[in-house]
This record gives structure tokens, sequence and C-alpha cells, in this order.
């Protein structure tokens, strides 16, 4: 009786920390829901968001465990690393080794919304411009009786190359580079390929950018310009 009681508290610890890293999933969620764990920063007393009550006794932290998450990812010191200490200071819940995690999540997602052709999927994920000329490819394909079979192997690694803060409009722009692997064939009507090879796998390397204005109440960031 006494291990049964051990094993069943075992069982809700672990639960409840693998329902704070994936969140709570209703069946009807947001894709977005999923990428930045980073939340709205909590209304002050009179619902003011611009009121940020410290950490009692954070001013004399080692600056290395404060910003333990920003320094998993770069150093402290640098460009990149002063700006996501910023982007805290705007946003307390703002974790960067969490938005890195929520980005690995987002790209498999949107590459494979888009492979499939699933507007409604990609349509929360994508800034005006990105999604426009997604749907213009998509369209095209249909238009042409082209079908996509795409599978994602794997990402190899997700780096924060550059971020960039705004402080007035707490606008943030960080840019990741992923390096993964897909297997892609397009098919014409008649299931002959006519691009990508359904028995090799393609290596990707992407330099993606991501938009979120710190403090809002949605937690989603959208992928708002691609390149390589």
């Amino acid at each position: 009786m006494v291990e049964i009681i051990i094993l069943a508290a075992v069982a809700g610890f672990l639960f409840l920390r693998l329902r704070d890293v994936l969140g709570r999933r209703t069946g009807h969620e947001n894709p977005s829901d999923y990428f930045g764990e980073a939340g709205s920063v909590p209304p002050a007393a009179n619902g003011s968001r611009d009121t940020v009550v410290p950490f009692p006794g954070a001013e004399s932290m080692d600056p290395a465990m404060l910003h333990a998450d920003v320094a998993a990812v770069t150093d402290l010191e640098s460009e990149l690393g002063q700006t996501l200490i910023s982007a805290k200071a705007l946003e307390p819940d703002f974790n960067a080794q969490h938005f890195v995690e929520g980005s690995r999540a987002a790209y498999e997602m949107i590459l494979m919304g888009f492979e499939a052709g699933d507007k409604t999927a990609l349509r929360p994920l994508l800034g005006d411009d990105v999604y426009d000329s997604f749907v213009e490819v998509i369209d095209d394909r249909a238009a042409n009786n082209l079908s996509v079979d795409a599978r994602f192997v794997g990402l190899r690694s997700a780096v924060v190359e550059g971020a960039r803060l705004h402080e007035e409009t707490r606008m943030m722009h960080v840019d990741m580079r992923f390096d993964a692997e897909m297997i892609v064939a397009v098919r014409n009507a008649e299931g002959e390929v006519v691009d990508g090879d359904p028995a090799v796998v393609r290596r990707m390397n992407d330099l993606w950018t991501f938009e979120r204005r710190l403090g809002d109440p949605n937690p989603g960031w959208l992928l708002v310009e691609t390149g390589d």
C-alpha cells in the first residue's frame, strides 16, 4: 500500500512538471500557444502592466544565476545577451531557453503545415507577408495539380543568431538559425515525382525571424521573415 502511494505521488509530480513545460492542451488550442513560454506580464494592482515587482534579493544575485536562461544560449556580456536580458526587464516571464524550445516546435509545425498546404494551421504562426508568400506557393501547387509527400526527419540544431528590441514599443525580433533534415517529394496528378526524392534526406539550413510585442497577453510569436 505504501509503495502505491509513493508511486502515485511521483506520477503526480511528473505530470505537473510536464504540464509546466508543454502547457495545458484542451484539444481546441491555437498552435501559436505552444511557441513562447513567455506569458503576459501580470498586471499591477492599479491595472497597469508597466510596474515590475523585483524578486527579493535579485539585485544581489550573481548575473549568471539570475540570467541562467540567457547564459544557456549566448554570452551574457555579448550584444545578444544584453538584448535578451533587456527583454526580461520588460517582461519578467520571458525565458530565452523556453523561447528556443518553442521555436524548434514552431519550425517543424510551419514546415509541415506549408508542405501539407494547411493554411488554417499556418495562419496563427505567420506574419502577413510570410503568410501571403506561403499561400501563393500553396495555391500554385493546387492549380497545377501537384501534391507533396513530406516527412520531418529531425532538427540537428536551433541557435539564436541575433535579437533586436525596441524598448518604446516593446517589439522584439529574434533571429533563429535552424539546421534540419526533411524528406520531400512533389508529385504531379499522375503520381510521378517532379521535384525532390522520397528516398533522399534533404538538409535544411534556414534563418528565420520571429516577432512579438513583449507584455502582450498572447504568448505566440510570429514568423515574419525567412532566409538562408
